[in-house]
Order: structure tokens, then C-alpha cells, then sequence
């Protein structure tokens, strides 16, 4: 059995959301997730794929490690171009910006809208949200995991229309949060991020008075919020 603890809160979170018969973990690095996917039951079978080398041959030796070069198939190549449409029930493309993430989906459409996708972006969530409710997809839910000072948004999204938002600071932080237990992390960190660039703008020499109105607005609605992050 995998060991337990090879698995950090982020991506525990993460394979805690699959549960299928194949499934599909772009830019798997050491394939960690696959391996645990497999063995604790949560997939019959899984494709690692990465667009690195490097990774991929640690990813290999662990899998051997595990007895599960039959269950766990290894592939280079970049994004979703190493699958066919249909061909995994459910895709994960986890650890990377949310922007790559866009990228890596718009693509190729037509193969992420036959699984359910399983995205957790480090960065550019906002960016990420609004792409994906303006080009078809459904973000069905969404959840917060914590690693010491890191906060991690986790998203589960299926093909489907999704209603666009009518507040713009509810792709900063869509509602379905706010009985999360760790919103009070995400809160934080959205305060610190507004804050940073309201006074990154102020101090600039030639500021641009469009997105600082847009940020001191967003502010006081993300104040708004607060009551829930306790």
C-alpha cells in the first residue's frame, strides 16, 4: 500500500474527489496521486502524464516500486494531447497556475468536456472561474484545503451552462465557500492580495486609476464577507 503520508493535505484533498474507473492526472510529476488512487480503490485504472522527462522516470520507478505497472499507465506529452475523447472518465491538472490550466483546457475542448475535471490552480482562480463559466463548463463545487500559510482552492467541473456570476468579486470567491471550514484561510488571503495591489497601485507613479477604483471597490465587497470567516 501506498504510504499514507506521501499524500500532503492538498493533494490528499484532491484524490479524496475521484472516484472512477479511469482516470487521468496531467502533470503527475512523481505520480503520487495515481499510485494512491489505485491502491486505496478510487480508480480501476489511471494514466500519469507529464510534459517532462525528468518527473516521468521517478514517476516510473515509483510505480514499479508499487507493483502497479499494469494498472498505471506512463505518458509524455503536453496537456490533454496525450488522451483520446472519452477516454478517461475523470481528469486531474493539479499544481500549476491557473492560466496554464485555461491553456491546457481551451486546447483541447472537445476531450476535457467528456470527463469530469478535477482542477486545483495555484494561482489566477478569479482568471480560471470566469474563463470556465464563459466557454461551457460548470463549476459543480469547490473546496479549501490549507498546508501551513498556503491556501489551496480545489474545483470540480463538468460540462454544462453555468450562470454567470452578477457580482464580480464572487469569482474572487464564488458563495458555494462560505460555510467552508477553512473560508477564514481564503478570506485572509484574498484581504492580503487586495491589499498588496491597492497599495502597490497608490504608490505608483502612474497608476492606473481604472484598476485601482476596481480593487477599492472589490475590497469593501470582500469586506462584506467577513462575517463568514469566523
Amino acid at each position: 500500500m501506498v504510504n499514507k503520508y506521501m499524500l500532503t493535505p492538498r493533494l490528499k484533498c484532491i484524490a479524496e474527489y475521484v472516484k472512477c474507473k479511469t482516470v487521468a492526472d496531467i502533470g503527475t510529476d512523481h505520480a503520487y496521486i495515481p499510485i494512491d488512487l489505485i491502491e486505496n480503490g478510487r480508480a480501476e485504472y489511471a494514466i500519469a502524464a507529464d510534459v517532462r522527462e525528468g518527473p516521468l522516470k521517478i514517476a516510473s520507478s515509483n510505480i514499479e516500486k508499487h507493483g502497479l505497472t499494469d494498472k498505471i499507465d506512463v505518458r509524455l506529452g503536453d496537456g490533454l494531447s496525450v488522451l483520446t475523447s472519452g477516454e478517461a472518465d475523470m481528469i486531474i491538472i493539479a499544481g500549476m497556475g491557473g492560466i496554464l490550466i485555461k491553456d491546457i483546457i481551451d486546447a483541447h475542448t472537445e476531450i476535457a468536456k467528456r470527463s469530469v475535471l478535477v482542477l486545483q490552480p495555484m494561482n489566477s482562480q478569479y482568471e480560471l472561474r470566469k474563463w470556465l463559466i464563459s466557454n461551457g463548463f460548470t463549476v459543480l463545487s469547490e473546496d479549501i484545503e490549507c498546508e501551513e500559510y498556503h491556501v489551496y482552492n480545489i474545483m470540480i467541473v463538468i460540462e454544462g451552462v453555468q450562470d454567470k456570476f452578477e457580482r464580480d468579486i464572487d469569482y474572487h470567491i464564488p458563495p458555494m465557500l462560505y460555510k467552508n471550514k477553512n473560508f477564514g484561510a481564503l478570506f485572509k488571503k484574498k484581504r492580503r492580495e487586495f491589499t498588496k495591489i491597492i497599495k502597490g497601485l497608490e504608490k505608483a507613479e502612474n497608476a492606473d486609476d481604472g484598476k485601482l477604483e476596481y480593487y477599492r471597490q472589490s475590497y469593501k465587497e470582500l469586506k462584506e464577507l467577513e462575517k463568514y470567516a469566523n
